[in-house]
C-alpha cells in the first residue's frame, strides 16, 4: 500500500543555521498516535520497513530548546547560557518573542529581529542551529501554544517571576533564569 503524502504544515522558518533544521508545526498528540496507529497498521501487513520509514521520518526532527524572550529582548546571559546549553546537548534552539496585542506590528517585528541579534550571533559562532518566532497575544498562552505545536521541544528557559510560571500550563519543563 503506498503511502499517502502528507499535507504540508505551516511553517514558521525566519533565520535557520542548516537546511534540516526545520520549525514544523504539528498537532499534538492527535498527530503523534495518528504516525504510531498508521505504522502500526503497516507493521501488521507485513510491510515493517515501511513502518520504520514512518517513525523515522517522525522521530528524525532534531531536539529543541524553547528560549522565550523578554519585551527587551535576550539577557546576554541568558543568550550565553542557552546557546551553551543547546551547544552540549546537540539540540536546536527556537527564539519565541511575544508582542501584544496594542502593539505596532511593523515595530514589535524590528524590536524583536534587533533584540534576537545576540542569540543569533552566539549561536552562529558556535554552530548551533537556531530560528526565531515572533507571535502575537499574551506571553503565558503564546508560550503554551507554541511549546505543543513545535515539534521535540525539550523544555523552555524563560526569566519569568515564580507567580507567572504557576499559572501556565505547560506540557514541557521551564526554567526561569535570575539573571
Amino acid at each position: 500500500m503506498p503511502k499517502t503524502p502528507r499535507k504540508p504544515s505551516e511553517k514558521q522558518e525566519l533565520r535557520p543555521l542548516r537546511p534540516e533544521f526545520s520549525l514544523r508545526l504539528r498537532n499534538g498528540w492527535r498527530e503523534a498516535i495518528e504516525t504510531y496507529g498508521e505504522a502500526l497498521s503497516l507493521a501488521e501487513a507485513g510491510e515493517g520497513d515501511m513502518a520504520r520509514a514512518i517513525l523515522g521520518e517522525f522521530h528524525a526532527e532534531h531536539r529543541k530548546i524553547l528560549v522565550l524572550a523578554d519585551e527587551d529582548g535576550v539577557p546576554e546571559s541568558m543568550a550565553a547560557y542557552s546557546v551553551n546549553l543547546a551547544e552540549r546537548l546537540a539540540f536546536d534552539l527556537v527564539l519565541l518573542s511575544v508582542c501584544g496585542c496594542g502593539r505596532n506590528e511593523g515595530g514589535c517585528e524590528a524590536t524583536a529581529r534587533q533584540a534576537a541579534a545576540a542569540l543569533f550571533e552566539e549561536a552562529a559562532r558556535r554552530g548551533v542551529a537556531c530560528a526565531h518566532i515572533l507571535r502575537r497575544g499574551q506571553r503565558a498562552e503564546v508560550l503554551s501554544t507554541v511549546s505543543l505545536e513545535l515539534r521535540r521541544v525539550e523544555f523552555v528557559i524563560t526569566r519569568r517571576a515564580e507567580a507567572e510560571r504557576r499559572q501556565a500550563a505547560l506540557m514541557v519543563p521551564e526554567f526561569s533564569l535570575k539573571c
